[in-house]
């Protein structure tokens, strides 16, 4: 019987087709633009156009880059990523069916970074940034406004890390940064030159209410201002411990009370900050919260520390 082959080039052009078939590998890096188009693994040549489509063309740990303006749309996150624009406008206009311009819901080792991004929900029922589970959130260089919460920070287990720098959360019909672990979660927090103003609830809060873990942070050279009710707060119920520093930071004009510390387990230092104009007191301890204050300090309104900390 004889046996019939393929030419050889004819076996070549199968295997190419075989190849080119094979689905497309995802990124370390991809790219979106506002006149992009939701195909292919959004390369620089062939940006896509939405940051959910990119999302699934990166790898974990991998950076959404955006190369020229647009609306990208509401992302859910569930991995370690990198969100960057670097001089040039990137908006979510919309939560969409998640609740927030980003929802982060990542693994316990995963870290998600946000640089340059503005969210601005327009008054509609959803959270700026909304996180609820991972290793860390890294903000920098973001606008929120017009939200409910701007960043809502409630992981339930382990220790989870938030900082924002050089950013502003504003307008929001709730409160701008609200940091309140559940279950057995902890909070690290640092923000550093953040502006959070004219927030109708309050300004900036640390609640360890919710939790059996503790919650640890630092205000540095910020501004809490035009809020509702409180400039910036601390409070603790139960077993944990909230504590909070604040640093040449200025927590004026809010609706009532600057600083306010409520809970045997909350305390609040400050130095080198300004504590003025608030519609209430100045500063306010309730149920066995504490405020320790450093002799740098220049409040004017109701209310005196719990302890002067003498200068060194």
């Amino acid at each position: 019987m004889r046996h019939h082959s393929l030419p050889i080039g004819i076996l070549a052009i199968a295997c190419g087709l075989l190849a080119n078939a094979a689905p497309a590998r995802a990124a370390a890096a991809t790219w979106v633009s506002g006149t992009g188009t939701n195909a292919g693994s959004c390369p620089i040549t062939a940006p896509c156009r939405t940051f959910r489509f990119a999302y699934g063309q990166t790898d974990a740990g991998g950076t959404i880059n955006v190369l020229s303006p647009g609306s990208f749309g509401p992302l859910t996150i569930a991995k370690s990523i990198s969100i960057v624009a670097d001089g040039v406008e990137a908006v979510i206009l919309a939560g969409g069916a998640i609740g927030a311009g980003i929802k982060i819901e990542a693994g316990a080792g995963e870290i998600v970074s946000l640089r340059g991004l503005t969210i601005d929900l327009r008054g509609t029922a959803n959270v700026g940034i909304d996180f609820r589970s991972g290793a860390a959130l890294h903000v920098h260089k973001c606008v929120i406004r017009k939200s409910t919460t701007g960043i809502n920070f409630v992981p339930a287990s382990g220790t989870s890390e938030l900082t924002v720098a050089d950013s502003v959360i504003a307008d929001t019909i709730g409160s701008g940064i609200d940091v309140r672990p559940t279950g057995s979660g902890s909070a690290q927090v640092v923000l550093d030159r953040v502006r959070v103003e004219n927030n109708s609830q309050n300004g900036i809060g640390f609640a360890g209410t919710s939790t059996t873990g503790s919650v640890t942070a630092t205000v540095r050279d910020s501004v809490s201002a035009g809020n509702g009710p409180l400039g910036i707060f601390a409070a603790e119920q139960g077993s944990g411990t909230t504590t909070v520093m604040i640093d040449r930071t200025a927590s004026v004009n809010n609706g009532d009370t600057g600083i306010y510390a409520s809970g045997a387990g909350a305390t609040i230092q400050i130095g080198d900050s300004t504590v003025s104009g608030n519609g209430g007191a100045a500063l306010f301890t309730v149920s066995d919260g504490v405020i320790n204050s450093y002799q740098t300090n220049k409040v004017t309104g109701v209310g005196v520390p719990t302890n002067i900390i003498p200068m060194r």
